[in-house]
Order: C-alpha cells, then structure tokens, then sequence
C-alpha cells in the first residue's frame, strides 16, 4: 500500500516506530563503546598528564628499576611505535636520555634506578626532535634524576 493512502494513525505509528528504533541503535552503539574499552585504557594519568611521571609518583615505586616504574605507572610510554622507513633502520621504541645527554636504547632503561629519578617524561618525535635533535622517529625517554 503506498504511504500516500495511509491514514493519520498508520502515519502516526510509523513515525514513532522509527524513532524508536534509531534511539535503540544509538543506545546500542553507545554501550557497545563504553564496554570495549578496558578500564586501563581509558583511565586518565594521574593529574592529567600521560607523558610525565612526576617525583611523587615514582617514590611509589622506588624499588624498581625506570622500565619497572613506567611499565606500573604509564605502560602506554613504553608502546612499540612501528617501523618508520622501510629503507632506514630507525629504531621503533623510544631512546633514552638523561639530564640532557644520550644515554642509550630503549634496553637501557633497565640500568636506571627509579629511586634516582625526579621525573620521567615520555618526548614525542617533534618534541624530541626539537630539544635533540632530528633522528628520534620513536620518541624519547627524557629522564631527570634528583643529582
């Protein structure tokens, strides 16, 4: 029957039936985000910084080494970046500094005691390669100890 011929009533329900049916799928599509996401993912970083870990922080963990502290405190810093070049051999994880000088791969962070740091800041790669330098495809580990 086309809608033309329909009366006020069958007009009526219709329309009521597609709002119906769009606010279910939208309530659908709403719950479906909010469970996927694990509650780690979504949980912002203490004081709402995800790239720093500050003083306070690390007194929490000053019995581990700086991978150890990270990996409790902001395990996303330590997240593979991926290949950057398909020609070059540039590193897919972070490089390490401390006070301001190359300390080494990502691997050394292993040699660095927590209890000696002030803060850890994860540098994005323009923002490492504005305070370093080009050639941090991966980001950096910026490290200040309490020395």
């Amino acid at each position: 029957m086309p809608r033309s011929s329909w009366h006020p009533g069958m007009r009526a329900l219709a329309s009521v039936t597609i709002v119906a049916a769009v606010c279910g799928a939208s309530a659908a599509c709403a719950t479906s985000h909010a469970t996927d996401a694990s509650p780690d993912a979504t949980a912002p970083a203490p004081h709402g910084r995800p790239n720093l870990i500050t003083h306070d922080e690390l007194a929490t963990v000053y019995d581990r080494n700086a991978y150890q502290a990270i990996q409790a405190l902001r395990p996303a810093m330590l997240k593979d970046r991926g290949a950057t070049s398909i020609l070059l051999d540039t590193p897919t994880r972070p490089e390490v500094y401390v006070d301001g000088m190359y300390y080494g791969r990502f691997s050394t962070l292993q040699q660095i005691q927590a209890s000696d740091c002030w803060e850890i800041r994860y540098l994005n790669v323009g923002d490492a390669t504005i305070r370093y330098g080009p050639g941090h495809a991966a980001g950096v580990i910026d490290i200040t100890t309490k020395h």
